[in-house]
Formats: structure tokens, C-alpha cells, sequence
């Protein structure tokens, strides 16, 4: 994520008030277990249809909020407005029933659209005990690679295989890549912490890694 929405590893936000949460509460309000619901029902239902619709998807769309937007809205408000555009996108309703609150268009007829994978890669590019640096840039918009990594030096702590990769499952097309899980010193991420002996592990693709 190259946006707002990757806001992991900055400063200036604030404390995370987690102490404030109920854990026997999932839900703080009864309209967000109401959208947590419709949201896993559609969910069901897209892979049922063969839509296409995935779960990279479900997060580049969510990516597309604007900033300001983003920032002011709950996690769930988030999903509701990721659905009514999803479904808006696809055609099934328009924005005007979301507006006066009536079903008024026709659902169209579900054309199934088939995710054909690309062939499988070949063998993984690093191995265990391999130094590797995160890219500072990357190609698509929706990506796992975290700003907090880019351009700092880690090291392969384990080789998972070939997965999904996510940024090119989020526009259809579920090429898998060489995953791999990589480790970076905390000094390598955040210089005033290099007196302390803590580290990071984060999973990562072989096209967001390259040699140092």
C-alpha cells in the first residue's frame, strides 16, 4: 500500500487505545455485526459465482477511499462503502438505491469469470541465511509490502513456497510467486532503536526483494 492506508511503523498518530475495548464484545455497535454479516454473506457468494472477486480485491477497493474520508470512518463503515462500490462497479445496483434506500434496478445475469493461474514459478531466488533488501518502489497500487521495510537490509528466516501473490490477485490474476518470511533488525528499520536487541519478521515476494 503506497497510500494512507499503510500506516504501520508511523509516528504521530497516537497511543492505540486497545486498553478501552471489551473482549466480550467483537462488536461496539449492533450495525457493525449487521455489515460484518452482509459483508461475509456476499463474500460466500462472489466465489460461489465465479465473479472474480477476491480478497486482494475486497482491500485495493478500500485502498481507493480518499484520505481525509479513510482517516474519519470506523473499520466497518470502510466495508460498507467497499460493498455499495463493489456492487455498483459490477453493475448490480446503482448509486441512487443506496441513496433512497429502495431496490429499483434489475440484477444483471452473472456471467462467470474463471481465474485462470499462471503457470507456477520457478525455484525460489534466495534461501535461507540470504541477505535481501526491500524495494523502495513498487508497480501496483495494492501491495503487501510494508513502507516501513522499503529499502532496508533483512534476512531470509524461512522459505515458504509459492503463493498467491497478492498484488496481482487484487486485479484478477492469481500468479503465484516465491513467498518468503524475511527478518530485519530493528536498528536496520528505526535507527534510535539500534541499541536494542528486538526484530521484525514480515512476509514478503520474491519481486519486493532484491540482492543488497
Amino acid at each position: 500500500m503506497d497510500t494512507i492506508h499503510d500506516l504501520g511503523g508511523r509516528q504521530g498518530f497516537g497511543p492505540i487505545r486497545w486498553q478501552d475495548d471489551d473482549d466480550e464484545m467483537p462488536f461496539h455497535e449492533p450495525c457493525h455485526a449487521r455489515t460484518w454479516a452482509i459483508c461475509m454473506i456476499m463474500f460466500g457468494q462472489f466465489k460461489r459465482d465465479n465473479t472474480g472477486w477476491t480478497l486482494d480485491w475486497h482491500r485495493h477497493v478500500v485502498e481507493r477511499i480518499a484520505p481525509a474520508d479513510y482517516m474519519a470512518m470506523n473499520y466497518f463503515d470502510k466495508w460498507a462503502q467497499h460493498m455499495m462500490a463493489t456492487l455498483i462497479d459490477d453493475g448490480t445496483t446503482n448509486i441512487d438505491e443506496f441513496v433512497d434506500g429502495h431496490s429499483q434496478a434489475k440484477p444483471p445475469a452473472i456471467t462467470p469469470k474463471p481465474l485462470s493461474a499462471s503457470a507456477e514459478p520457478g525455484e525460489p531466488k534466495y534461501s535461507v541465511g540470504d541477505s535481501v533488501l526491500a524495494k523502495r518502489t513498487i508497480d501496483s497500487m495494492h501491495t503487501r509490502l510494508p513502507g516501513f521495510v522499503r529499502g532496508c537490509k533483512g534476512a531470509i528466516d524461512a522459505c515458504h513456497g509459492p503463493d498467491i501473490l497478492a498484488d496481482a490477485s487484487a486485479v484478477g490474476d492469481l500468479r503465484k510467486e516465491q513467498l518468503y518470511t524475511v527478518k530485519f533488525e530493528s536498528g536496520d528499520l528505526w535507527p534510535e532503536t539500534v541499541a536494542r536487541t528486538f526484530s521484525v519478521r514480515v512476509d514478503l515476494w520474491e519481486s519486493y526483494l532484491e540482492a543488497p
